[in-house]
């Protein structure tokens, strides 16, 4: 039994790789996320000198702002990513992406070609995961919260391959298997709009031609037993005010615990392939909201 995500989700979700949330975030906590989206991309760019007119990215976004923060166990999202992949999880990266209107130029090249500006790519490390049977395993989840209206085309928005998570990543640029355009699925969505997808899905972006700056969020969500991609451990200080579940998706073990049980220098395990029942708070969470589920509530 699921918590949250009904039949034809996961259906939606098995089959094209992704489910679309509406009015998953508030009027107000979009405002409020604008305006720290805003703060921190005036800040960062001057302080690395970047353009205003470029695209700017900033990693390990939870670590920046309490809003930024909130949103990695958020009420909405997080339930339906345990959901779909379940509770031995941590966040892998967190992401800010900002990007303004770009060159009309960017208009004249083929959508997601390899020399274009952001050509199809599907998530994963480089030299990539491990393909079996022709496709990516089931590793990582990751959720889009849209903070701009994208509902126009060509405003900026992410675009993905229907169904090309369960296809080898080895052939989004083969010649003689070309993307299917009938598959391909350009995200138009208004603000506060969230996406929960599989990051083997094939995406890209299509240029913004509008006049506003797009701005969106992006937190993946892997097995524990993965290192993440922007962070070894969070501050201290980030670490002191975390809840239990928090601070198991920040891949932290219970009570500050190391890595390894125990002391023996023989076998030594590692509690991120072999955790103890207080490692897993995401876990003992979930059954708890199952059992709420079945005599008629969640919390």
């Amino acid at each position: 039994m699921s918590l949250v995500l009904t039949e034809s989700q996961q259906r939606q979700f098995d089959e094209d790789g992704f489910v679309l949330v509406e009015n998953a975030l508030t009027p107000d906590t979009v405002d409020r996320l604008v305006g720290v989206v805003n703060d921190l991309d005036t800040r960062y760019r001057k302080m690395q000198n970047i353009a205003p007119d470029a695209a700017f990215q900033v990693r390990n976004a939870l670590a920046h702002h309490e809003e930024l923060f909130r949103l990695i166990d958020h009420p909405v999202l997080f339930p339906m990513v345990v959901d779909a992949i379940g509770p031995n999880i941590q966040i892998r990266t967190s992401h800010m992406d900002v990007r303004p209107p770009c060159p009309a130029e960017f208009a004249n090249q083929p959508l997601g070609a390899k020399d274009s500006f952001f050509p199809w790519h599907s998530d994963g490390p480089d030299f990539g995961y491990p393909v079996t049977n022709g496709a990516v395993p089931f590793v990582e989840v990751k959720v889009g919260y849209y903070l701009t209206d994208l509902s126009e085309h060509n405003a900026g928005a992410i675009c993905v391959v229907r169904g090309s998570h369960l296809m080898s990543p080895k052939r989004i640029h083969d010649p003689e298997h070309p993307i299917d355009p009938a598959r391909i699925f350009e995200v138009n969505v208004k603000p506060g709009t969230a996406m929960l997808w599989r990051t083997a899905l094939w995406h890209c972006l299509t240029p913004n031609l509008s006049v506003k700056t797009r701005k969106c969020l992006y937190y993946g969500y892997h097995h524990r037993w993965i290192r993440p991609a922007d962070y070894l451990h969070q501050s201290p200080e980030l670490l002191a005010r975390c809840t239990p579940v928090q601070l198991q998706l920040l891949g932290e073990l219970n009570g500050g615990a190391k890595n390894y049980m125990g002391d023996d220098p023989v076998h030594p395990i590692s509690r991120h392939w072999r955790p103890r029942e207080e490692d897993l708070p995401v876990k003992t969470w979930y059954e708890e909201q199952l059992k709420l589920k079945e005599n008629g509530g969640i919390r």
